[in-house]
């Protein structure tokens, strides 16, 4: 006995091509329902369609992928790395402090995060002070330096510690400074070979001698009014001591020859010039260096005994600067010579 069907009711056999038409049918319909599912969702988590199933989310990507162009923004320079950005591309929406570089560059540094940078403003360094009042040595030792508390007594000599008591000028040295006329250098010293100027002639002799007025005022061009050597030079030429250049200057920070200064020593005490000058002059050998101006006068000085050049040497040195001591030696002798010296 069969089991099978009547033919009038089997199922209809499909065709070789029906299978075909409904697997692309399925496919399609697939593809439709894959597209609508992926439209407004960044992606597609299986999870949220299947319940129970448990996993982590898939990470999203950036919406910032893609680097974002400034339009507008000028070419900037990457402080950290020096190189050049001239399109103002940043890879990263927020931006990275940069530390500031080179303090007193041109171009200011932008720090967007960073608290501002403070540098404190460094007072500019006060001038020294001097406490003690004391001014450095001046290489113009006349007037004397000031008294301090190292300075004697008046009346009594000043102990220079370059002037030793068996120096050839220390008795000289000791009686003009007793007396003030003559005084040191603020370290204490007197220098006895430094030359003199004319002008620290001029406060010697203004120091030294108090004589009337013989010859009128006279102005020089390199000795304006209220200078600091217009009292000295002014008592000295009306006293007669001393007189200008032809061209009409003074020239007071030239050194004053040895000549020079016996000169106006003799002049200015009057001393009476010998009948025969060269019979006094005879007996140095530098003779014919003494100029002829100058040939009476020193002749009058030699025998008035407030010069006589160098004993040792027998030489006059007429053109040689006249030292500190040289000076001191003339201005005593001279005192000496006028009956002051013991004054």
């Amino acid at each position: 006995m069969s089991n099978s069907l009547p033919p009038d009711q089997r199922p209809p056999r499909l065709r070789d091509d029906e299978p075909i038409a409904l697997l692309v049918t399925f496919l399609a319909f697939g593809a439709i329902f894959w597209w609508a599912l992926s439209q407004g969702r960044g992606t597609w988590d299986l999870a949220s369609f299947v319940p129970g199933l448990s996993g982590s989310p898939a990470p999203t990507t950036s919406p910032s992928a893609f680097p974002t162009l400034a339009p507008t923004s000028p070419a900037t320079v990457d402080r950290g790395t020096g190189t050049s950005n001239p399109a103002g591309v940043t890879s990263s929406p927020a931006p990275t402090p940069q530390p500031t570089v080179g303090l007193g560059t041109s171009e200011p540094q932008v720090v967007p995060t960073a608290a501002p940078t403070v540098i404190p403003t460094v007072a500019p360094t006060a001038a020294p002070t001097n406490p003690s009042g004391v001014t450095p040595a001046s290489p113009s030792p006349v007037p004397p330096a000031p008294p301090s508390s190292a300075s004697p007594a008046p009346g009594k000599a000043i102990a220079f510690p370059d002037v030793p008591a068996n120096y050839w000028a220390a008795p000289f040295i000791g009686a003009l400074s007793a007396r003030g006329i003559i005084g040191g250098f603020p370290d204490g010293t007197f220098k006895p070979n430094q030359p003199v100027t004319r002008a620290q002639f001029a406060v010697q002799l203004q120091k030294a001698f108090t004589k009337p007025d013989r010859q009128p005022p006279k102005q020089f061009t390199d000795i304006p009014p209220g200078s600091r050597w217009a009292t000295a030079v002014d008592k000295a030429v009306k006293a007669n001591f001393m007189s200008g250049y032809p061209e009409g200057d003074f020239r007071p920070e030239q050194d004053v020859s040895r000549a020079e200064a016996v000169t106006s020593m003799a002049q200015g005490l009057k001393l009476q010039q010998p009948a025969d000058p060269e019979a006094i002059l005879q007996g140095y050998r530098d003779r014919d260096q003494v100029p002829s101006w100058a040939r009476g006068r020193i002749a009058a000085a030699i025998q008035a005994g407030i010069f006589s050049g160098d004993p040792d040497t027998q030489l006059l040195n007429p053109a040689r600067p006249a030292t500190r001591a040289d000076i001191a030696a003339l201005v005593y002798k001279g005192l000496e010579a006028s009956g002051t010296a013991a004054k």
